[in-house]
């Protein structure tokens, strides 16, 4: 290690300990910078899966809700 690097090393361990006594943060880097994108929606396109397979977009009946049963018919 010659003196060059010696004087580097000498100035980043200053830099470092004035930081650690006035309470700063001693990351080099922000944490945000570490953190992994979130990954896109993805959704299928119904036009091209129409196209492409020959599949038909069904009609889906409307919701019909049973508000009263039929137990009489046996």
């Amino acid at each position: 290690m010659n003196d060059n690097e010696k004087k580097l090393i000498k100035k980043s361990n200053a830099s470092i300990l004035r930081r650690l006594q006035r309470g700063e943060s001693l990351a080099n880097v922000p944490p945000e910078a570490t953190w992994f994108p979130p990954r896109p929606l993805l959704s299928k396109n119904k036009e091209d899966i129409e196209k492409l397979y020959g599949i038909k977009k069904e009609k889906v009946p409307p919701l019909c809700i049973v508000q009263q049963e039929d137990h009489d018919k046996t």
